[in-house]
């Protein structure tokens, strides 16, 4: 990648690495009374507009933004570096033969009490957490993480999803307080599973009363359902949350939380630079040299007022194919595309240097130590060997072939510049036309499950520190190529590969972590051979951040734990 501006302000992006990576931001500039006007509301402004924050059906990073905050399950993850915390079950036991986990509740929590549904504050117990697993191992629609959670996963899900028993083999209630999961495979990787919102523990009262609309957790903050709209979620203090922090003091630290939906980045960047926001979860890459610029005394001053940080990220942008559909149910059709586009060059043109690099070795980011994904061959650059593919597949210089429809997701500006980049190089390097519409994130999910379009704009996020939380989406052993459900979510264009469900198995059923990236990086291989996706970068992605927000964890998970957050008082 070549030297650009981002280079050019390290010492800017170092402090912001240092500040959050190491301490938080405990070194934090006073606030100001009127910078929000109050000084106990965090408020965050994010692009992608949630379809729903109900646990089973989290499909974006915003949803799993808001509900990490509403709700907690068996585990956590420490927002500081990534390990697995306990959440309600205060410790638990792995058998010898790593086969089950004993979970002990912590006693005397409590769910939530809703604005919305009285008497819901009740004890959370081994009978709430079995409620929970058994409605995930439910078929019903828009349960989207039955496979993510349970499936191949727990003795008994997949015969108490297809209804062949009546209760949960694998789940043992041993009391009120006690509890035992039986397991098909890795308890380490099912851990770091339980500590998603995905996996949040329910209130069976609530759910009964409001369905897949319910919004009663036992996390930190309650969700204020009259003061919140599809734009703008206002939540409050769980005033009966149990954890305290290293003080004794009771979490979490601020009043409340506001997480707003802007139209577009360059809206919420302006927002930011007005003093009306704390956070902003994506800068613009067109304008980050503009920022630092602009705002040179606010990242300068002793001590900053703002912290601009970039860091590797569990993150991965790409495209997929529509795979059961001409042109691109040919594979060399879908080899030359990937050998057709320059990625260097939307890393440096289009995204000005905000991405940690081209992704030429596969879907899984470089941020796994164990995982060596330079041992995976993938594509970059080469036009002479993508007009040949193109040739073999009977379309020579492009002739008679059609005219390609990609979608993209609106919220993110350069998601169209992305686009006409690659518009622009498909057309030069291999005379094919694509045109691209821009629409909302849910809708595009929906029409590739249906098989609309060509093309899709994608970017996967990790749902926990694992290799498989990537591969996991391409797992196709359960695929029903007629089915239109969400149920095909996360692997919407449905692909299905033997080898790769062999190796990927083999790889989730591994022991250890080293077996377990053997058989992944056998299985990512098939993956690129296939060429089903487009890999194009991974994600160094800026956030800009107000630093009278103390104890904030930027983490290449994305995950942020609010409630350990509090805001720097004007003295």
């Amino acid at each position: 990648m070549k030297t650009n501006f981002v280079i050019k302000f390290l010492p800017l992006l170092l402090l912001a690495a240092v500040s959050c990576k190491e301490n938080g931001t405990n070194n934090s500039a006073e606030g100001e009374n009127s910078f929000l006007g109050g000084n106990k509301v965090i408020r965050i402004a994010e692009v992608t507009k949630p379809s729903s924050i109900f646990p089973h059906q989290l499909t974006n990073v915003v949803e799993g933004l808001i509900a990490s905050q509403i709700h907690e399950g068996l585990t956590k993850i420490n927002s500081k570096d990534l390990s697995v915390m306990p959440g309600l079950a205060e410790k638990w036991e792995i058998a010898p033969d790593g086969k089950s986990i004993t979970f002990h509740l912590r006693k005397g929590i409590k769910f939530q009490e809703s604005n919305t549904i009285k008497g819901t504050a009740t004890e959370i117990k081994a009978s709430d957490v079995q409620f929970t697993f058994e409605l995930l191992c439910t078929s019903r629609d828009k349960n989207v993480h039955f496979p993510t959670v349970c499936k191949d996963r727990v003795v008994g899900a997949q015969d108490f999803y297809d209804g062949k028993t009546k209760s949960l083999n694998g789940f043992k209630v041993i009391d009120d307080y006690t509890f035992k999961i039986e397991l098909l495979n890795s308890p380490t990787i099912f851990l770091e599973i339980l500590s998603n919102p995905f996996a949040a523990i329910l209130s069976k009262k609530a759910y009964e009363i409001r369905k897949d609309s319910c919004v009663v957790g036992a996390g930190p903050f309650v969700l204020d359902e009259k003061g919140s709209t599809d734009t703008h979620y206002a939540l409050y203090k769980n005033v009966n949350y149990y954890r305290k922090d290293n003080s004794g003091n009771a979490l979490p630290l601020v009043d409340s939380v506001v997480i707003d939906i802007m139209p577009n980045t360059e809206t919420a960047l302006i927002k930011f630079k007005e003093g009306k926001y704390d956070f902003i979860g994506a800068v613009p890459s067109s304008q980050l040299k503009d920022i630092v610029e602009e705002n040179i005394k606010e990242f300068k001053g002793n001590p900053p007022r703002f912290i601009l940080d970039q860091r590797p990220e569990m993150i991965t942008a790409y495209y997929s194919f529509n795979i059961n559909k001409v042109p691109f149910n040919n594979v060399k059709v879908r080899q030359a595309f990937n050998y057709a586009v320059d990625r260097n060059r939307i890393i440096d043109n289009v995204l000005y240097g905000q991405a940690f690099g081209p992704a030429t070795h596969g879907l899984v980011p470089p941020t796994f130590s164990f995982y060596d994904i330079n041992s995976v061959k993938g594509y970059s650059l080469n036009v002479e060997k993508a007009k040949k593919l193109l040739a073999e597949a009977g379309y020579p210089d492009g002739k008679g072939f059609p005219e390609v429809q990609l979608l993209i997701n609106n919220a993110i500006s350069r998601n169209a510049s992305v686009a006409a980049e690659i518009q622009k190089q498909l057309k030069n390097n291999l005379n094919v036309n694509v045109t691209f519409e821009s629409i909302q994130n849910h809708e595009k999910t929906l029409l590739a499950i249906k098989g609309k379009g060509d093309m899709y704009r994608e970017g996967w996020i990790a749902d926990y520190p694992s290799p498989e939380s990537f591969l996991m989406v391409y797992f196709g052993e359960s695929v029903n190529k007629a089915d239109t459900s969400l149920l095909a979510f996360p692997n919407t264009i449905k692909y299905v590969n033997p080898n790769y469900n062999k190796m990927y198995k083999k790889g989730r059923d591994a022991v250890s972590k080293d077996s377990s990236a053997f058989y992944f990086l056998k299985a990512e291989q098939i993956l690129m051979d296939d060429a089903a996706i487009m890999p194009l970068w991974y994600e160094s992605n800026c956030r800009l951040i107000t630093t009278r927000m103390k104890n904030f964890y930027s983490n290449p998970l994305r995950y942020f734990d609010l409630s350990q957050v509090s805001l720097q008082e004007k003295k």
